[in-house]
């Protein structure tokens, strides 16, 4: 009888491991944030006008991504992360970001300067930046791991130009006198961004 009693106890207590590791799984596979640690991020701001990456989130209070950005007149690279201190479909959001778009080169200027069914923002063109951005905001998180956000902040600047090297002389002309030496500029901005996020994984 004995026996039997211990079989008894051993038998419950494999079935409650086995219960519990069972709904250990589950509530696993329904968080989001395991499921679907990485996504893809398009918003547009200022600065870096419109942006698209891929992000990467290690735990549930932190983001990374990285991406392209283009403004326009050029692309350019980012790189950020996240802080995300609460749970919960609605949350407070701290974002910190570094940027770069380099100055066209000579070459692509000239095939602007020839080509005249393109619009003549040659200045724009000699004109490289880099930056560096903090931002508060809120992200709510919707169905479908959906995930909108909008924030503001600050972007430290530095506008840059090569002035004229590697401009061939024949195509100098078509430059404003200003451009032909170069320059550097730092200045503190205002940005703001909305996007969205769609997580997978």
């Amino acid at each position: 009888m004995g026996v039997v009693s211990a079989l008894a106890v051993v038998g419950v207590l494999l079935t409650a491991q086995t219960a519990a590791a069972s709904g250990l799984q589950r509530r696993g596979t329904q968080d989001p944030e395991r499921l679907a640690p990485f996504g893809l991020m398009l918003d547009a701001s200022a600065p870096e006008g419109a942006g698209l990456s891929l992000s990467f989130r290690p735990m549930r209070m932190l983001r990374l991504h990285v991406g392209g950005t283009h403004n326009g007149v050029r692309p350019g690279a980012r790189v950020g992360l996240t802080l995300l201190p609460w749970k919960g479909s609605l949350t407070p959001a701290l974002t910190l970001e570094a940027g770069h778009a380099r100055p066209a080169n000579g070459a692509g200027l000239e095939r602007r300067i020839v080509d005249r069914t393109q619009m003549p923002i040659h200045s724009l063109e000699r004109v490289g930046y880099s930056y560096a951005s903090a931002l508060l905001g809120f992200e709510w998180q919707a169905p479908k791991r959906l995930t909108f956000f909008v924030r503001g902040g600050f972007s430290i600047m530095r506008l840059y130009s090569p002035g004229i090297v590697g401009v061939d002389e024949q195509f100098r002309a078509a430059l404003e006198p200003a451009n032909f030496h170069g320059w550097s500029l730092s200045n503190i901005e205002p940005t703001a961004k909305l996007g969205i996020l769609w997580s997978f994984g």
